[in-house]
């Protein structure tokens, strides 16, 4: 098992959680919903899709190559750093669009590459489970 990317993973989702709701609540308080889209895709592909990945590599994923696990890791985050960060310059105002394009479709790129590179590990530690011989129940 690599534990260490399961709880990286999981202590993303908290950090992004808690941005996500500090941004709900200062537009709430504010009455300046501009950056709801920022908000939105802080809440799903930062938090809730963070918290996905530490939850299936906790409990369907067994021992796997460090250095997939690791990618897998980096290129989520770094995915969602560079989404938030162009959307929330691009609902705030502060850059172009034709600027942000580039970096918001780049990391994009980057979630959807972490996304199959995680469902890959899932299919092939479901194969790995069904070579391995199930152990016997021993009630005494």
């Amino acid at each position: 098992m690599n534990t260490r990317t399961d709880r990286l993973h999981l202590l993303g989702a908290l950090a992004y959680a808690t941005g996500g709701l500090g941004l709900g609540i200062y537009m709430a308080a504010s009455h300046d919903h501009s950056q709801a889209v920022a908000h939105a895709h802080l809440m799903l592909v930062g938090f809730l899709l963070s918290f996905a990945y530490a939850v299936i590599g906790r409990l369907w994923l067994g021992p796997r190559p460090a250095l997939l696990s690791g990618l897998q890791l980096a290129g989520h985050h770094l995915g969602v750093f560079g989404l938030i960060g162009g959307l929330l310059l691009l609902y705030g105002g502060a850059a172009p669009s034709d600027r942000l394009e580039p970096v918001l479709a780049s990391a994009s790129i980057l979630v959807l590459a972490s996304l199959v590179l995680m469902s890959a590990m899932v299919v092939h530690a479901g194969r790995a489970n069904r070579a391995a011989p199930a152990a016997e129940l021993v009630i005494e």
